[in-house]
This record gives C-alpha cells, structure tokens and sequence, in this order.
C-alpha cells in the first residue's frame, strides 16, 4: 500500500519536501554539525544519512571516565550547526530490562541516534538558502506562516481524519513509553527481591 500523503517509507507519515531534504542535505555536505552528548562530550563527524521523514545519526562514544562503573539513565544528546544553532535536541532513554547502562572508563559504544522529522524551521533553511521563496514545509500554514497540523497541504476529509490521528498517536507515545519504563523497573525490582 501506498503511502497517501507521498512518503517513500514503509508506514503512514507526512515526508519533509524537497527543500527541507536540500537543507539537511547541505549541512552534510559542507559538515557543518556535529553531535553534543551533554555532560559527556561531543562526536566531530558523527555519520548522518537521511531520508524523507527520518534523520539517522552514527557515532562512536569512547568514554574516558568514571574509573569505576557508573549507572547512566539516559544521554541528552543536541544536533547542533557549529555555528551553534540548535537543530534537535533529546534525552535518549539507556535503560534496559529496568536497569541503567552501566559506564565506565575505556568502554566504546557504536550508536544510532534516529530523529524523526516533523519540519525545518523556515527561517533556518532561508539562513542557509537564502534564495528559497515561498513556503519551506508541508506544516506551514500559507496565511500565517506558522507551522500547523494540516499546514498548506490541500487534503480530502479522509486525509485530514488520518493527520489528526496520527498526531494524537504520536503525542500519546511518551506516556506509553513511561509507563513501559515503570513496568520494567517493577519487574525488574521483582526478580531481584
């Protein structure tokens, strides 16, 4: 089955345009990010490839410290320009069966770090091409110029039902995963009392 909304991915989703796959695809190129791991350090070069809604970002975490085994919840990593403009930021969850990563000097972990995207703010593509007129995004309204859930796509009753749903699909996906995250500490807590 096709996606409706013109993704080349397995799955429902709203794909990025062409613009904003330009931008990212620029920022590659000229290798003008790199990867924050907030408390930890930072990757240089961190292999970044792309499609038409999803950002995938490899690197290698060498950890130079603690001397001794320490318990990490979750790395706060930030996708950044050098010229120091934010383009995301999360807390990636690290824990496994309830318990925490546990680090310590000497480890190296090989990652993948999967960002799923919703839109570019226009304003950042227009720093960067400055040559793009008229509207960046699928999510941006013509009128307004603010990102919206239907934005400027011309969609059918059926097609505005889906996008609705998906949106609520997603904002309920946080509150399953802490309630995944409870259930596997209780369990975890259980089979070790």
């Amino acid at each position: 089955m096709a996606n409706e909304f013109g993704g080349k991915g397995k799955g429902l989703y709203i794909p990025i345009t062409e613009i904003e796959q330009e931008f990212i695809s620029r920022l590659i190129d000229t290798k003008e990010m790199y990867l924050l791991i907030h408390d930890w350090g930072f990757v240089d070069n961190p292999l970044i490839t792309f499609g038409d809604k999803n950002l995938h970002v490899s690197f290698k975490m060498f950890f130079d410290r603690p001397e001794f085994p320490m318990s990490v919840y979750f790395f706060d990593l930030e996708l950044m320009t050098r010229k120091g403009v934010s383009l995301f930021r999360q807390k990636m969850n690290t824990e496994y069966g309830g318990s925490p990563l546990m680090v310590m000097q000497g480890l190296e972990l090989d990652m993948v770090w999967d960002i799923a995207i919703k839109n570019i703010d226009p304003k950042l593509i227009k720093q960067l091409m400055p040559s793009v007129t008229g509207l960046t995004s699928r999510l941006q309204d013509k009128t307004t110029g603010e990102i919206t859930l239907l934005g400027n796509m011309n969609l059918s009753s059926h097609q505005k039902r889906v996008v609705a749903k998906m949106d609520q699909t997603e904002k309920s996906i946080p509150l399953l995963e802490a309630e995944m995250k409870k259930s596997a500490r209780e369990l975890a807590k259980k089979n070790r009392g």
